[in-house]
């Protein structure tokens, strides 16, 4: 009787499970615009939590290592800093503010001490959840080289 009763509720529990189909998956679209360094972010999926601070990523003979900017997921100059976290609602898209290709005032005027520009170069963006635990890469784009220079 007692395997009776342990499969009376095993059972039931287990189709639950398997009805319910799969998760709901976190998906945030890094796509480049037009000019070089402009991008935007659409989330198709349930709403998430996103560090207000992204990676760029240089490509170096076909791998990405890391470059140092203070790049942020600002939408507007002279805003103040956004939070650690800022939410990104299902259907919502964000339009950051371009990266210069500076290591520093990489998207609005700053004073900075030993600022250089990382171009010219094959870059990307990457996003990540707030917990670090989910990374969105963006595609590739090239940075020229800067106005004026070699």
């Amino acid at each position: 009787m007692t395997a009776r009763f342990a499969l009376a509720w095993i059972l039931p529990a287990f189709a639950l499970l398997y009805c319910a189909g799969p998760a709901e998956v976190t998906t945030v679209t890094v796509r480049n615009l037009a000019k070089p360094g402009a991008f935007e972010l659409d989330n198709p999926g349930p709403g998430v939590d996103l560090a207000s601070r992204l990676a760029v990523e240089r490509e170096v003979n076909g791998r990405w290592t890391a470059e140092v900017t203070d790049l942020t997921l600002i939408e507007k100059c002279g805003q103040p800093p956004p939070a650690a976290c800022l939410h990104l609602p299902h259907g919502a898209t964000l339009h950051p503010v371009p990266w210069n290709g500076l290591t520093c005032g990489s998207q609005c005027p700053a004073t900075c001490r030993a600022n250089i520009y990382l171009g010219p170069g094959r870059f990307r963006f990457v996003v990540s959840s707030c917990g670090g635990t989910q990374k969105f890469p963006g595609p590739a784009f090239e940075m020229p080289p800067p106005p004026g220079g070699k």
